[in-house]
């Protein structure tokens, strides 16, 4: 006898292949996710560096005005006219915004800690010159580059993002922070550092 289709029983998902395609779904979304904030963060990194290039662009403009490296400002972005804050807690100073505009506006440091709203948001920086002012010599700055693995002698101020784990590490002559590498992982230990005028990042 032949079966109508008005007479055909209805065919449904089951709960088992239900669950199966939950499952996918799952299994997609725990490979996308993390590649997704990987690509956010491999982003960010690459936009903190060109920020503080365009920063130091600036730098570069201000010194050749004023034949001397911008002093920066405290860790709340006011003025400094006498070296009283530690030389590796200062600021980028609105001195490269006011009167002349060397940049339109301080850019923010992205991964600035967000435990700490009142702290100015802008790159960590000094010059030479406000770390000699600070600590009697240039010995402590020459260093704290030299662990760093760098040539002291060119370097004439330095620039601090706090990097993707968003900690700073406070540093002096014998303590340094550790430089951001992203081969230990897109998310790790380390600062990135700029170092001027013109031996770029890290090493």
């Amino acid at each position: 006898m032949r079966i109508s289709a008005q007479q055909a029983p209805a065919r449904a998902f089951t709960l088992i292949e239900l669950l199966i395609v939950v499952a996918i779904i799952a299994i997609l979304a725990a490979i996308a996710v993390p590649n997704f904030l990987e690509a956010q963060t491999r982003s960010k990194v690459s936009r903190v560096k060109a920020d503080m290039r365009s920063t130091a662009t600036a730098i570069e403009s201000y010194h050749v005005d004023w034949n001397a490296y911008p002093w920066p400002s405290d860790a709340f972005g006011g003025w400094l006219t006498e070296p009283t804050e530690e030389w590796w807690e200062t600021k980028i100073g609105p001195n490269l915004t006011t009167p002349i505009a060397y940049l339109t506006n301080r850019f923010k440091d992205l991964f600035h800690p967000p435990d700490d709203p009142t702290e100015d948001q802008v790159y960590h920086y000094t010059s030479r010159a406000y770390a000699v002012a600070f600590s009697g010599s240039d010995g402590p700055f020459d260093a704290y580059l030299r662990v760093l693995g760098q040539n002291p002698t060119p370097i004439q101020y330095t620039m601090l993002s706090h990097g993707p784990d968003m900690v700073h590490l406070d540093a002096d002559a014998a303590t340094p922070p550790a430089l951001y590498d992203p081969t230990n992982g897109t998310i790790s230990r380390g600062d990135i550092l700029y170092f001027g005028p013109g031996v770029g990042f890290g090493n």
